[in-house]
């Protein structure tokens, strides 16, 4: 355990440490002024456990930096957060700047702990000759952050010097966009090529692929490593006709309808049997039974299979979506005794496009949303993590949203917009033209998404591993470990399964998509 011990005779008030701990992930949020307290400590592994270094740097201690406001490149820019590192001398900004952003004409606004004999701004590097700004006499000069950057300090008394590397730092590529790429193993888990159809769940922590093959024969995957490509392949012989797009799961059985609408049920997706049942559509899962809609004597009723007293059936609604809805999903909050479930889309038995997200409380089928999608048919729904301002300040917070893909839209047009909900369905958005499917994405519907975390990892310089963390408000929600310099962390990425392209011709690919700030080394 490495102490940084700072000598200091300032008194700082508002200074706070918060622990936030959640079941997946955990971020530690720390004012950059902590560093200006009595003490703080980090844990590095090329250190012993006994090394203390002792560091007086008070007298040439930077207390607080920002930029001057500058709505000519961009607007707040004198409220984005740096963070001030004095052990190793770094001032930067961890939320890095917007792609684009001019960082060639910048005022520094900055305040020192204490007086000063002297403070330089050093410019080097490029094509032009190394320049240097007197901020005590010129604090109002401009600096051109492209260049190396140095400011050195000199206390009152002429004797402690010290220098700080300031970094401006802007983003490559933008955050907020959606990145797509095939897998370096692009194809389903297929046991023959050119595969005609398949519908993919989710069961624990596998995720399991129903696939009709090109020669009649169906094949049964599964992994759990989805990203890694490596699939346990098993031919099954299905004593029915399968309707494979109705597939669903519990946690402990697979359920699916024949095409002559007929409950099946498996315990392990090879051995089926029939549940007596027969109905018009699967819906989906729900808590540890299925839905569905089956026609009772002219009437069309919501049911449920196994019996299930929580759960209440009732006469379906005339624009109920008998086909072609998005994934059933479930929302469970620390407010509600059971799960909500919802989906988005799909065709009414006369042939009409839904436009509406439908949710059902274990009683009551209803639409929930109050700005809904266009019409879609075949959308793919999926939850993920979106960012957002939350002021007008530079911060972005990170927020699990809904999001739908794909799907063919009333003018028979296939939808290359993603809409976004942040209040799990009762409006929606279209997302950024950063968030839309790019032209090689193929136009698709009925696909399935499974979003599955991958672990990360990165190498962190020295200067890096004592950094304290942006202010809550700019953290990006991410778990990571770190051991020295070593750092890994959960990213969530996107998988898309299938799906049916114009022409009724079958997809036979797997998409991956991430939010591009996911990939970036969190700053800790």
């Amino acid at each position: 355990m490495r102490v940084y011990r700072l000598t200091s005779s300032m008194q700082l008030t508002n200074v706070k440490i918060v622990k936030k701990t959640t079941t997946r992930r955990i971020s530690y949020l720390i004012p950059a002024a902590i560093l200006l307290s009595g003490g703080i400590s980090s844990c590095n592994k090329s250190t012993t456990p006994t090394d203390e270094v002792a560091v007086t740097i008070s007298n040439v201690a930077v207390k607080n930096f920002n930029l001057k406001a500058d709505t000519k490149v961009m607007a707040n820019l004198d409220s984005v957060f740096f963070s001030i590192n004095l052990e190793s001398g770094v001032i930067f900004n961890a939320d890095s700047l917007p792609k684009g952003t001019k960082i060639s004409r910048l005022i520094p606004v900055i305040t020192f702990a204490n007086g000063l004999s002297k403070a330089e701004i050093v410019m080097s590097g490029g094509s032009e000759e190394s320049k240097t700004v007197d901020y005590l006499k010129n604090p109002n000069d401009s600096i051109d952050f492209t260049r190396d950057v140095k400011l050195n300090v000199t206390a009152a008394d002429g004797t402690n010097t010290y220098t700080y590397t300031i970094k401006v730092n802007v983003h490559k590529e933008n955050p907020d966009s959606l990145i797509w790429d095939k897998l370096a193993v692009t194809n389903l888990p297929s046991r023959i090529a050119n595969p005609v159809d398949q519908k993919t769940v989710e069961r624990g922590d596998r995720v399991y692929t129903l696939i009709e093959e090109s020669d009649g024969t169906y094949t049964w995957s599964s992994t759990e490593s989805i990203s890694e490509s490596v699939w346990d392949k098993k031919e099954v012989s299905l004593p029915f006709a399968p309707a494979i797009k109705s597939l669903a799961a519990t946690s402990d059985s697979f359920w699916m309808l024949d095409t002559d609408g007929l409950l099946y049920e498996s315990a392990d997706g090879l051995a089926w049997s029939s549940t007596g049942e027969r109905w018009v559509t699967l819906i989906g899962s729900y808590l540890e039974s299925v839905l569905g809609v089956k026609d009772a004597g002219g009437v069309m009723m919501h049911c449920h299979y196994p019996a299930n007293p929580i759960i209440k059936d009732t006469e379906m609604a005339p624009d109920f979506p008998i086909y072609a809805r998005s994934e059933l999903r479930t929302i469970e909050t620390k407010w509600t005794e059971i799960p909500t479930a919802l989906f988005v889309g799909g065709l009414t038995s006369a042939g009409v496009r839904s436009s509406h997200t439908w949710g059902f409380d274990g009683s009551t089928w209803t639409t929930i949303d109050s700005k809904p999608t266009p019409g879609l048919e075949g959308a793919t729904l999926f939850k993920y993590t979106v960012y957002r301002k939350t002021s007008s300040a530079f911060k972005q917070v990170a927020y699990d949203a809904w999001v739908v893909l794909g799907g063919i839209l009333d003018n028979g047009d296939y939808n290359r917009n993603l809409y976004i909900s942040f209040d799990n369905g009762v409006s929606w958005r279209p997302g950024s033209s950063m968030m839309s499917l790019p032209d090689v994405f193929p136009k698709i519907s009925e696909a399935n998404a499974v979003v599955i975390d991958s672990q990360l990892d990165a190498d962190l310089s020295d200067a890096w591993t004592v950094t304290p963390s942006p202010d809550p408000g700019k953290m990006m929600k991410i778990s990571y470990v770190t051991d020295g310099t070593e750092i890994t962390w959960d990213c969530p990425y996107i998988y898309i399964l299938g799906g049916e392209m114009p022409g009724g011709t079958f997809s036979n690919a797997i998409w991956r998509g991430v939010l591009a700030r996911l990939v970036f080394t969190p700053i800790i």
